[in-house]
């Protein structure tokens, strides 16, 4: 993997990193917090022999303190001398206890021995290092006193006496901490490279130009106001909503042929991947632009279009196709008049929307709108699962496959493109929905609407003209 490409999968799943920085952190001070507090208390011990002075009998003396010191270590973590310490100073610990609490290092090239003693008590840490010296020194002239002699070969003094340190030793919550944040880093950069390693679903625009062999025309980031919104376009016109369409819009007419396509048909790969909103945002943006759109709602299964754009119930597409019903009469204008966007509904649902749909029937109904109107987008059921959008595709100039970022897999992509490659469309391109909002900042546009924002805030109150001129109340 490439320094890029790394900097791009964390910057994309920045939000895994920190979170495993704040898991770490969060679990460090938790533990930090719980843990018992201890304290420390030491004393340095000296070992030397008795006896003669000369400089050679004192360097033996001396090599020889040194040779002793690793056992005197061992005497002082030994339960033997923690159990004259329990009886000396009467604390409520048992000898394997006390000497569970001795640490005993020797210094190297001395004669010294470090002795700390940790307890959850700063004074009973203090009272057991102060009585270990002192039973140590009984129980060294003990056994270094040879037999029938009256002193030992072997004394020990005391360095440094036992300290009273109301500090605590543990835990060290700095340096858990900045090991916790350590840890929870390495989690979540781990966490950001399995995800990219076990992640197919659609997340770049090179995922979907790969999968379907089509350039990518359009962009939509998540937007609330969708959902909230009949139809955002007309609801927000300065939103980056209303934005990444007009800017779909542009991209249509240049996909194809230079006249751009006339009959657009619009499907995802599987159900709830936004095809329904891409075809109605794209009709309004299309009819705002001026040219005369006909948004037909071809999801004899699933019809969603009426319900979106607010518009009363009633025969539609299926009775046009069955003949029960004149195309002039179930057609709805959105805008009340002769021009901009009209709605053909589904209708009710038949039997066999398949049959319907690829009969000659839709096709003799595409030329005639074809001839009547600039632009027809066709609202098709999603490519994977049935084959309407496949046929329908087969009398378009062109189709929009929607994918969901973060939802579509590449395989389900790769399937749909090639269910309308087998029709052979004209032409194909892909929009992509629901970008994050931490995507913008790798669009051009992103810079642009903050910048957008921070004008408005400082330009004097004032009408501002309209990106688009508004609708007027629909009519069925």
């Amino acid at each position: 993997m490439q320094r890029i490409d790394l900097f791009q999968l964390l910057r994309r799943d920045l939000h895994l990193v920190v979170a495993g920085l704040l898991l770490g952190l969060a679990v460090a001070a938790a533990l930090s917090l719980t843990a018992e507090r201890t304290y420390a208390s030491s004393t340095q011990l000296f070992v030397s022999t008795g006896g003669s002075t000369a400089s050679e009998d004192a360097y033996e003396g001396n090599l020889f303190s040194q040779q002793r010191i690793a056992s005197y270590a061992e005497v002082l973590r030994s339960e033997e001398l923690a159990e004259r310490v329990v009886e000396a100073t009467g604390v409520r610990l048992t000898p394997r206890e006390v000497a569970a609490e001795v640490a005993v290092t020797p210094l190297p090239d001395t004669v010294v021995l470090d002795v700390v003693v940790t307890d959850s008590s700063p004074e009973r840490a203090q009272t057991i290092a102060a009585s270990l010296a002192q039973q140590f020194t009984q129980r060294v002239a003990q056994l270094e006193t040879p037999a029938g002699a009256t002193s030992p070969t072997v004394s020990i003094e005391v360095l440094q006496p036992a300290d009273l340190d109301r500090t605590p030793v543990s835990p060290d919550t700095v340096g858990d901490l900045w090991r916790g944040a350590a840890v929870g880093l390495v989690l979540g950069i781990g966490s950001v490279l399995v995800r990219s390693r076990l992640d197919r679903t659609v997340r770049e625009v090179d995922d979907v130009e790969q999968a379907t062999g089509a350039p990518v025309i359009g962009r939509v980031f998540a937007d609330r106001e969708l959902a909230r919104q009949p139809v955002a376009t007309g609801a927000a016109p300065q939103s980056p909503t209303a934005e990444a369409f007009r800017a779909l819009r542009v991209a249509l007419r240049h996909l194809g042929s230079e006249s751009g396509p006339r009959v657009v048909v619009v499907a995802g790969a599987l159900p709830g991947e936004g095809a329904t909103t891409v075809a109605t945002e794209l009709a309004v943006s299309l009819a705002r632009a001026g040219d005369r759109v006909t948004l037909v709602d071809a999801d004899l299964r699933r019809p969603h279009v009426r319900h979106r754009l607010q518009l009363p119930d009633g025969p539609g597409l299926t009775e046009v196709l069955t003949g029960t019903a004149q195309l002039a009469d179930v057609l709805q204008r959105w805008d009340g008049g002769p021009e901009g966007l009209a709605v053909l509904g589904a209708g009710g649902l038949p039997a066999d929307p398949e049959a319907l749909l690829g009969s000659a029937a839709m096709a003799a109904l595409l030329r005639g709108l074809r001839e009547d109107r600039d632009v027809v987008v066709v609202d098709a059921p999603p490519l994977i699962p049935v084959v309407d959008a496949a046929v329908l595709s087969a009398q378009a100039d062109a189709c929009l496959l929607v994918a969901r970022y973060g939802r579509t897999r590449r395989d389900q992509l790769a399937e749909a493109a090639a269910a309308v490659a087998r029709v052979r469309v004209p032409a194909l391109g892909v929009v992509l929905t629901r970008l994050p909002h931490r995507a913008r900042v790798a669009t051009t546009g992103s810079t642009t609407y903050a910048a957008d924002r921070q004008r408005r805030r400082t330009v004097p109150a004032g009408p501002v003209p309209p990106v688009d001129p508004p609708l007027p109340p629909h009519q069925p």
